[in-house]
């Protein structure tokens, strides 16, 4: 009895359903794998991204806190901070130059350093030296400056200009330093040594006039004429200085000797008689309106060695 054709083919039909199903059961294993796979990933992800996200937080905090403390420093500094643009104009300023001008930030920033000096020449220099300035270069230089309330001082500007760098403009740093007591004990020193050094010219002026009338004996016109060099030597202008001695009405004088709005008489006197003079004239440049050719000093000299001439040649 022969079996109908199907019955041959149902076992290979049934062969390839536990194949497909085996199959299917394996793709669902493995989707279900792979979804496992990707959610792991994208927890660890997750959990990597959280934990930068908080590095991160703590750095940009740590960097905000470091950038405060900077600010702090730079405002607490003993020297004042200005920073400048391209343009020279100022674009920072910290608290220790504003009370060193005695000027708010909003009075200070958009100007330049050449408004805070005193008088136009100053001014100019200031900002010749900044105009002039290469990238890389510092230089310091002493200024007179003033303050918001008129009040005059000095002040040590060091300046330096960086290369200009990513993100920065081009400009200068300025570290401000009051000098003005530093300024003002130097200045009371220089006039301190320059009074010692005249003292000293005066001392050697009256030492070479006794010795020179102890030398020339009774030659009387030998006397006045080397007086006539000595006198200037006592004198702060020496080389512009030129004397006359007029003695019992005989004229001696200096060469290239001529009276100018600046002399100084001083009387040549036997007893209560005049009996000629010494005439000292400035025939240099003007001098500064604070500054006469003839000090006090200068004075008293001539008229001690006036004296001394007199008596020498009355003795002859």
């Amino acid at each position: 009895m022969e079996h109908p054709a199907f019955l041959n083919v149902l076992p290979l039909v049934y062969a390839l359903g536990l194949i497909v199903a085996a199959l299917l059961i394996l793709w669902v294993i493995s989707l279900i794998f792979f979804q496992r796979q990707r959610a792991r990933a994208r927890r660890k992800m997750h959990k990597m991204l959280g934990l930068m996200t908080i590095k991160n937080s703590h750095e940009i905090k740590a960097l905000k806190e470091n950038e405060e403390k900077l600010k702090n420093i730079i405002d607490l500094m003993n020297e004042g901070l200005i920073l400048t643009g391209p343009d020279h104009q100022i674009i920072y300023v910290n608290k220790c130059a504003c009370g060193q001008l005695k000027r708010g930030e909003q009075d200070i920033l958009g100007k330049k350093m050449s408004a805070f000096a005193v008088g136009h020449p100053e001014a100019a220099r200031l900002d010749e030296l900044q105009q002039k300035a290469r990238s890389g270069a510092t230089f310091r230089e002493e200024f007179h400056m003033v303050r918001g309330d008129q009040e005059l001082f000095w002040a040590s500007l060091s300046f330096s200009f960086p290369r200009a760098l990513k993100g920065l403009k081009k400009g200068a740093i300025i570290v401000m330093t009051e000098v003005t007591q530093h300024i003002l004990t130097e200045e009371k020193m220089r006039k301190l040594t320059n009074n010692l050094v005249q003292k000293v010219r005066q001392l050697d002026c009256v030492f070479d006039m006794q010795q020179m009338l102890s030398e020339t004996g009774s030659d009387s016109d030998a006397a006045i004429r080397k007086a006539l060099k000595i006198i200037p030597r006592g004198l702060r202008y020496e080389r512009d200085m030129r004397v006359e001695i007029v003695y019992h009405k005989k004229v001696y004088q200096s060469h290239g000797y001529q009276q100018t709005q600046w002399i100084h008489k001083t009387p040549m006197k036997s007893g209560q008689y005049q009996v000629g003079h010494i005439a000292v004239s400035y025939v240099g440049p003007p001098p500064p309106r604070h500054s006469q050719p003839f000090k006090i000093g200068e004075k008293v000299l001539l008229r001690n060695l006036a004296d001394k001439l007199v008596k020498t040649l009355e003795a002859v």
